[in-house]
């Protein structure tokens, strides 16, 4: 007679025990029954929600960190992770918040070892166990969290304390390289497929070398090898996709090779701030006669446009202590500059609009995808964000002016004449976040500047080039204008004549830390993101000087 019926039966018992709160009962039932199946998981995992019940918190990570490994299948047990480590969290704050240190590092180390991965835990497991003396375990938790996060500097300067060879960054990727190509049993693919990402982010955050090209190559092959299945619309497709299309913009061939002959300009209408309609002949002719000496200039599709051009115009218009030429390109607005710029309200020879035939539904062929939870995105973002630097290399050759490009959601609260002065010798200026390892977001977009120089023209070729066939796949990720800037470094940096880069302070002239709306604040260039609040500007003093809106 079969066991299989019995087996059933006490373990719904020990499971209804449990539900009424006699834990003990049921653990005693379900430790009878893991000893005639010990490989069981779902017999295990009602043991990990007792335990839990009962209130053996550790206890609890424990056998659901065993399981976890032993799992054919780790994103079953997610919501059980995520169930178990809030108590688990809550205790460790409360042992910290109580001076006892040691009990708050038992849950952090419980923690470290259920989810490897999550920099905040393996951060307080590190810092509990330098606290406390434990020079091995630190330094242990001190290398887990240098492979998630490389830039954590106090991991870092412990390693370099210690002498630990993990100071080494190349010896550093080199390591974790090679977990990432090794086949680990209990490893999620997609798991592996991030961590592929993650050393190829690094490699190119980092000057660019003849062995770091090689290792990019074997990186990016195996991540094409690698099959990483998911349950179709789950948040784990959606990182999969994420990933997929992060690795698949890692164009090689395109960093190493010759830099792209840029095509036809395409049809560019011009209009000063009044309508009068320019050619290219006639813009050049026009900032001649203003005597301007810096351009500042953005492209956003009309919705944007009205959001955030009256703001970035009138606080060049204001602030900018050298001649200046502000051009606002609307994507898509070719046929009707006039009326943006009326709908804009700013009457100013130094405020120029230009425009072209972009075809927003044609656009969309292109699917554009995000980080989960944002997935899918009904706009042809990646093509809005692109466009200013495919526009750039025309205008800078047209307008032979140093160029500020930045997002259209930016305002300008100081002078830049000595910002010049600082970058005159350079070839480009870069928004370098050093706080990122992920290449998609070392080199933020929202501000660039590029002086009228031959290696200038060189890399706006290469990010027209790569940008254009890159919007011209069926797919392509959102951070394809970043991640353009990240290669289009490289690529300057092998083929150009000695190229001089530059950075901006990233405490003084434009800010990586996000604001919700207006307050005080140092930067040079306020960058506003998506989402600021504009009602914040309106009449305050520092936006505009004297707190008006306009004139």
């Amino acid at each position: 007679m079969s066991t299989a019926p019995t087996t059933a039966r006490l373990a719904a018992l020990a499971r209804g025990l449990s539900g009424e709160g006699r834990h003990d009962d049921a653990l005693a039932i379900f430790e009878h029954l893991l000893s005639l199946a010990p490989d069981d998981q779902a017999l295990r995992l009602d043991e990990v929600r007792a335990l839990a019940g009962k209130g053996e918190t550790l206890a609890a990570l424990g056998r659901l960190s065993a399981l976890k490994v032993a799992s054919a299948d780790p994103e079953a047990l997610l919501e059980d992770i995520r169930a178990q480590s809030l108590p688990a969290v809550e205790r460790f704050n409360a042992h910290l918040a109580a001076g006892e240190l040691e009990l708050a590092e038992t849950y952090a180390a419980a923690l470290a070892e259920l989810i490897p991965q999550g920099a905040p835990m393996l951060g307080a497991a590190f810092a509990c166990n330098k606290a406390l003396g434990r020079t091995d375990a630190a330094l242990r938790y001190a290398r887990a969290l240098i492979g998630v996060d490389p830039g954590h500097a106090e991991a870092r300067a412990f390693l370099v304390e210690h002498g630990a060879r993990e100071a080494d960054p190349s010896a550093m990727i080199a390591e974790r390289m090679a977990l990432a190509l090794s086949a680990q049993a209990d490893l999620h693919p997609l798991i592996r497929l991030r961590d592929l990402h993650d050393v190829a982010s690094q490699i190119l955050c980092r000057p660019l070398t003849p062995v770091g090209i090689g290792q990019l190559q074997t990186l990016l092959a195996a991540a094409r090898a690698l099959d990483a299945p998911t349950e179709p619309g789950s948040e784990w497709e959606g990182w999969e996709k994420h990933y997929r299309l992060l690795m698949a913009a890692v164009d090689m061939a395109a960093v190493q090779g010759p830099t792209p002959v840029a095509g036809p300009e395409g049809e560019i209408a011009f209009r000063t701030s009044a309508g009068a309609p320019l050619d290219w002949a006639a813009l050049r002719h026009h900032a001649d006669g203003l005597g301007t000496e810096a351009v500042f200039f953005a492209a956003a599709d009309e919705a944007y446009v009205e959001l955030y051009a009256r703001w970035y115009a009138l606080s060049v218009l204001k602030y900018s202590d050298v001649p200046s030429l502000v051009v606002i390109h609307v994507i898509g607005g070719l046929e009707r500059l006039a009326e943006i710029a009326q709908k804009v309200g700013i009457d100013d020879p130094r405020v120029v609009f230009a425009g072209d035939r972009f075809d927003a539904a044609a656009a969309l062929k292109t699917a554009c995808y995000d980080a989960p939870p944002k997935g899918l995105i009904g706009k042809p973002v990646a093509h809005y964000q692109s466009i200013r630097f495919i526009r750039l290399g025309a205008l800078l050759g047209c307008l032979a002016r140093p160029v500020f490009v930045s997002d259209i959601d930016l305002i300008l609260q100081r002078g830049v004449k000595d910002l010049l002065e600082r970058t005159a010798p350079a070839d480009v200026v870069f928004n370098e976040n050093e706080q990122s390892w992920n290449a998609g977001s070392r080199l933020t977009a929202n501000l660039l500047q590029v002086n009228p120089t031959p290696n200038a023209q060189r890399l706006l070729a290469f990010l027209r080039g790569y940008l254009e066939h890159a919007l011209s796949g069926a797919e392509v990720t959102r951070w394809i204008d970043q991640m353009a800037l990240v290669l289009g470094r490289h690529h300057l940096t092998l083929r150009g004549e000695a190229p001089q880069i530059a950075y901006f302070d990233t405490a003084l002239d434009i800010n990586n830390v996000m604001y919700p709306s207006y307050q005080e604040n140092p930067f040079r260039f306020l960058s506003l993101f998506h989402g600021f609040d504009t009602s914040s500007l309106e009449g305050e003093a520092k936006v505009l000087g004297t707190g008006e809106s306009g004139h």
